[in-house]
């Protein structure tokens, strides 16, 4: 594909300043597409559509008028429409069980984190490659979390042999959290430790004091142990900011 104008030149130049050409581009936004037709297909097929594909494919264009008249990225415009039908009353009754474990690829760090702060067991490790987190999220029966749109296209979460979720990459963690939670439904509950998912135990203040900063074992008496990682947490300004950021999420 090749450009006509100064205008569309320029665009050209500009994307291979960065290593890549339009074919790329467009790879990437078919193999978005067909992420989102899985998402549409199943909502459809949950809230039993007696049009399936016909439905896939009025949501598609909708997505594509959407980013024709705002100018926005197509990925972008599949996520608004997909949660919008999501969001429907209609639709809120058909959504998918709550998972017991997640599983969040190398890029979702921050996510798996926010997770565990709201109550909910997820793993993580920076250098995982997408074999093993296959391997992982399949041997512990966990729901994987990937912001790959190819990895979405692999046999195992194609036929939903692993559940998964693709969470656009262009999101904030907030926004990452929050579509997590819309998707599954979930609620903030007791938090678990940010550093590896254990569950939070309460301590003896005399006990740990050799573990609490000096001030801080003055006005607090409150303080919890990690089960399996042995941290040490307490209900200081740190653990406030994340309950406020929390606070929302799942209403």
């Amino acid at each position: 594909m090749r450009f006509t104008n100064k205008r569309e030149r320029g665009v050209e130049d500009e994307v291979s300043d960065f290593g890549f050409g339009i074919s790329d581009l467009t790879f990437g936004v078919s193999r978005i597409r067909k992420v989102y037709e899985g998402r549409f297909r199943a909502l459809l097929a949950q809230a039993k559509a007696r049009r399936l594909e016909e439905g896939v494919q009025w949501l598609l264009a909708k997505a594509r008028r959407i980013s024709a008249t705002e100018t926005i990225p197509m990925g972008n415009a599949l996520t608004r429409v997909y949660e919008e039908l999501a969001g429907k009353p209609y639709f809120q009754g058909n959504s998918t069980p709550t998972p017991a474990l997640f599983w969040c690829d190398a890029g979702l760090g921050g996510l798996a984190r926010r997770l565990r702060a709201a109550g909910y067991q997820a793993l993580w490790r920076a250098d995982i490659d997408d074999d093993e987190v296959l391997r992982e999220a399949r041997k512990s029966s966990a729901t994987l979390l990937t912001t790959d749109s190819l990895l979405m296209e692999r046999r195992l979460l194609r036929d939903r042999i692993i559940p998964a979720l693709w969470v656009p990459p262009t999101l904030k963690i907030p926004e990452q959290l929050a579509l997590v939670f819309r998707e599954f439904g979930l609620k903030v509950g007791e938090p678990r430790c940010m550093k590896c998912g254990g569950e939070l135990l309460r301590g003896d203040k005399e006990a740990l004091r050799d573990q609490i900063p000096p001030k801080t074992y003055l006005w607090l008496d409150e303080y919890f142990v990690c089960a399996d990682c042995g941290k040490l947490f307490w209900r200081g300004t740190h653990w406030q900011r994340i309950a406020d950021r929390l606070r929302n999420v799942g209403k």
